[in-house]
């Protein structure tokens, strides 16, 4: 249990900092950067790390259950979708605003839809209404944290009114965080493939990472696909290998590496806590990871010049999602 949970801790950290080499890159813009960093981390370290922990990827999918591959295939897709949306959401709001709010909201989805599976209408019998109050607690937190940043880009604004960035990138956020907590329903839905893992030879800790494999190459496909397309659209494409820019290619493998190693390692984590690893270890991960990456943008000067207003709400709604996403799976927890 403890040796799962620092597992868990360790992937947070490195889920919360993940974004941190976007800052440093160089003559590229956000698809060029999205486009490596999906590259690397969906598909070149997710096939290197599943080629290096499980068994038989092959055998492993020819034995799992076909309509399950399906769910799995389409939850992909969805998060595929989601991820496209959170980069573009944290492009607009930084990693202070952008990603307390997705994160926020992750937590809650990712939390909440696997315990309706798992109690169904007993979520509203007793402390299972732990559960609830949870949800509703981390929504406000988005709702304050939404507030900050409304009052931090009104102040800059010299009109007084909301710039049109703010007002999308916030309606991006709020639906790349329900589609970014697709993930941990996968482990909740794919036991069956996570079994078949099992009995092709991986280890209890390992072979969830069957589900990311599925997970991760559908959303790296689509990913990687959509920076193309915008890459055309924008006639930039060339501006990949600009003379200036080979460095960015470190910076976007290190974004790749340390945020499939964050869902590597949770997975490991969350196996080692038991049979309910995807429920306390979720909240856990996504609240330090929310802190962690609030002050990496706090150090990042994002809210260098917001009054002193919009950085009280900030930090009230940050309180208010760790909160929630601690007290969530007390719902199950105290059952």
């Amino acid at each position: 249990m403890i040796t799962g949970l620092l597992l868990v801790v360790f992937a947070a950290a490195l889920q919360g900092v993940f974004l941190v080499p976007l800052g440093f890159t160089r003559q590229w813009a956000w698809e060029h950067t999205w486009f490596m960093f999906s590259l690397f981390g969906m598909l070149v370290f997710n096939w290197a790390a599943a080629l290096l922990l499980l068994p038989s990827p092959r055998a492993i999918f020819s034995a799992a259950p076909h309509h399950e591959l399906v769910v799995l295939v389409l939850f992909g897709i969805g998060w595929g979708v989601g991820a496209i949306l959170f980069g573009l959401g944290m492009d607009k709001l930084g990693l202070a605003l952008g990603y307390p709010v997705i994160m926020g909201l992750n937590a809650a989805v990712g939390t909440l839809l696997p315990l309706l599976l798992w109690v169904g209408g007993e979520i509203l019998v007793g402390r299972s209404l732990c559960i609830l109050v949870g949800t509703a607690i981390a929504i406000a937190g988005v709702t304050i944290s939404s507030m900050a940043g409304a009052r931090r880009e009104s102040t800059a604004s010299t009109s007084g009114k909301l710039p049109a960035q703010f007002v999308s990138g916030l309606a991006i956020a709020i639906v790349a965080g329900c589609l970014s907590a697709l993930p941990n329903l996968g482990l909740a839905f794919g036991t069956h493939t996570i079994q078949a893992a099992r009995e092709a030879g991986a280890s209890a800790s390992l072979a969830g990472d069957a589900v990311w494999l599925v997970f991760f190459t559908l959303g790296g496909l689509i990913n990687c696909a959509y920076c193309i397309v915008r890459m055309k659209k924008r006639r930039n494409f060339q501006n990949l290998f600009a003379t200036k820019a080979y460095g960015n290619f470190g910076w976007a493998s290190a974004m790749g590496l340390m945020w499939i190693g964050s869902f590597y390692l949770y997975g490991i984590g969350a196996s080692r806590m038991g049979s309910w690893g995807a429920v306390i270890g979720w909240p856990v991960l996504i609240s330090l990871s929310i802190g962690v990456a609030v002050l990496c943008g706090w150090w990042r000067g994002e809210w260098k010049n917001a009054p002193s207003a919009a950085k009280q709400l900030l930090w009230e709604g940050l309180a208010l999602i760790v909160i929630a996403v601690i007290l969530i799976p007390f719902g199950k927890l105290g059952r």
